[in-house]
């Protein structure tokens, strides 16, 4: 607001004091003054993507919220901690979405790894496949039934009992040559 600041000040608080009342002919003025000055709030804390809709939701929620106006008070101070109560909502589902999306190890709108994601799973399968071919062939092939599903012609406990060794011999080679497993 510019020099007109007063007046449109006044303004806001008059039309949000009726509408405080019940006086439903101020909706509509109050939102012409309401809309530029709350897009372009949104538009200054957000990304252009979600400024729009975020000073969509802080309007409904102030028109909706408009009886507990108290006009003693500040309006445009009321409605702008409304706004940004809303932007503060925007980032944090905003941030909740990243972190998810991270979660699931998804950073891509079809799902499909990044580059950078591809690349520290070709390294990680190399490693682990130099780690194997270091175990003794026995280990190595029980490691590969196991994670296949396969179960060879054995006792389960017997079964079970060589996968615990040879996980153990294959983290004993993972230490050594990376440091941690």
């Amino acid at each position: 607001m510019s020099r007109r600041e007063p007046a449109v000040r006044s303004e806001i608080q008059e039309l949000l004091a009726r509408l405080a009342r019940g006086d439903r002919s101020a909706f509509d003025p109050l939102f012409e003054r309401l809309w530029p000055l709350v897009r372009g709030f949104t538009a200054r804390c957000l990304p252009l993507a979600e400024a729009d809709d975020a000073a969509q939701e802080a309007l409904l929620r102030v028109f909706f919220r408009a009886s507990e106006f108290d006009p003693s008070r500040d309006a445009l101070a009321w409605v702008l901690g409304i706004v940004g109560w809303q932007i503060r909502t925007v980032r944090t589902k905003s941030r909740r979405r990243r972190e998810d999306a991270e979660k699931a190890g998804v950073d891509r709108a079809d799902g499909s790894p990044s580059p950078e994601q591809a690349a520290m799973r070709e390294n990680l399968a190399r490693a682990l496949d130099a780690a194997i071919s270091e175990l003794p062939a026995g280990d190595a092939s029980t490691l590969l039934a196991y994670a296949r599903g396969e179960r060879p012609d054995l006792p389960g406990p017997t079964f079970r009992k060589r996968v615990q060794r040879a996980l153990a011999r294959l983290r004993s080679h993972w230490r050594y040559d990376h440091g941690h497993f």
